[in-house]
């Protein structure tokens, strides 16, 4: 058996649990995720090293994104590269758990690059419209509000499970089964879904509307996270 089958076969003992992640997430980035785990296991990298690419290939994507005006061969390489740079942002801990290399300066490298991602993708959005589209400012403030919901989304999330570790005393909800219209609502807060929706910036006058619907669903699953999570830290 060759060392990529090997370490696929591995792999697939060794996922996350299903709860919590939206459908794209459990069906698309997590095996998308193992499959260039095994790969980059083959070839010797390190999770670090994965995470660096995660974040290399996210930035050419996002270059892509805001050097030029929209069409369907530019938006489709963005979408390519975010993908792709999502998929190896689920592969460096799969690779970790492969090679039982995690460490807490591998797990602080790939948070920061997940918070540099979260903000930076808004931003070009913003730079792209600013430059390359002809539209009412008043669509400026969609990727300005998208910023800063992203944010607390992460962090908020970031935190509680942060406080959680360090407080065994806060109780977390008992374990539950993996549902669907769970994982199918939150679709909208899922990155991968984010970097899918660029497919239609080539016609702004389409991507603006649906980047806006995205917006306001994260808003909505915002506001049932942050009174979930609060909830759960007040005990």
């Amino acid at each position: 058996m060759s060392v990529f089958t090997q370490a696929l076969k591995d792999l697939e003992s060794s996922q996350k649990p299903q709860r919590g992640v939206s459908l794209y997430s459990r069906y698309v980035n997590r095996p998308l995720g193992r499959f260039l785990a095994a790969a980059c296991h083959t070839v010797g990298m390190s999770p670090n090293q994965v995470t660096a690419a995660s974040a290399i290939v996210t930035l050419l994507g996002l270059a892509l994104l805001v050097t030029g005006p929209p069409s369907v061969a530019r938006s489709a390489g963005v979408v390519l590269l975010l993908v792709l740079g999502f998929a190896l942002d689920s592969a460096d801990g799969q690779v970790a758990r492969l090679t039982k290399s995690g460490s807490p300066a591998g797990e602080w490298l790939d948070h920061v690059v997940d918070a540099g991602k979260h903000v930076s993708v808004h931003a070009c959005v913003l730079v792209a419209l600013f430059l390359y589209v002809d539209t009412s400012p008043w669509w400026y403030l969609a990727p300005l509000l998208f910023q800063v919901v992203a944010t607390v989304i992460f962090a908020g999330g970031l935190l509680v499970d942060l406080l959680k570790r360090a407080q065994p005393t806060v109780a977390s909800p008992e374990p539950r089964p993996p549902s669907i219209v769970r994982a199918i609502a939150l679709l909208p807060a899922d990155y991968g879904i984010l970097a899918v929706s660029f497919l239609l910036f080539a016609w702004p006058p389409v991507y603006l509307p649906v980047y806006t619907l995205l917006l306001v669903a994260n808003i909505g699953i915002m506001i049932l996270l942050l009174r979930k999570w609060f909830h759960e830290l007040r005990g």
